[in-house]
């Protein structure tokens, strides 16, 4: 099985958060399962947190947690869902980077582990959205 991982399970580890422990057990169990990866979008949010983009390539490499390029079919995916939840009156604190990791996800991978899992099981109709022990 393929999880994509979101910023925010990887914001706990790396930021130290009271999140980080389950962030890392939810990381172990889903590569327990198999491979892990991130999209761009991931990375880029990500590596404002380190002064080196070899740091941050090192961190993801630990982790065990490849990069996986968009598709086209992944982004239009984006595209087509902030279409409707703009057409639905979505609150505007969604952009475009939380709906290009949804779809990456529901179109790229099997799963999705995000500690925002409510977004994305109401929204990436189909995606398996798994979420660390402390994260709804």
């Amino acid at each position: 099985m393929k999880t994509a991982v979101d910023s925010s399970v990887l914001f706990d580890i790396v930021k130290g958060a009271p999140g980080a422990r389950s962030a890392q057990a939810a990381l172990e169990a889903a590569l327990a399962h198999g491979g892990l990866c991130v999209c761009a979008v991931v990375v880029a949010e990500l590596g404002r947190y380190f002064r080196k983009d070899g740091d941050l390539q090192d961190f993801l490499t630990d982790c065990q947690i490849d990069h996986d390029p968009f598709s086209i079919a992944a982004a239009l995916g984006a595209a087509r869902i902030m279409r409707d939840y703009a057409r639905n009156k979505g609150p505007r604190e969604r952009v475009a980077p939380d709906f290009l990791i949804g779809a990456h996800a529901l179109h790229q991978a099997d799963a999705l582990l995000t500690t925002d899992s409510g977004f994305y099981r109401q929204h990436f109709k189909g995606l398996t959205v798994l979420a660390p022990a402390s994260s709804t």
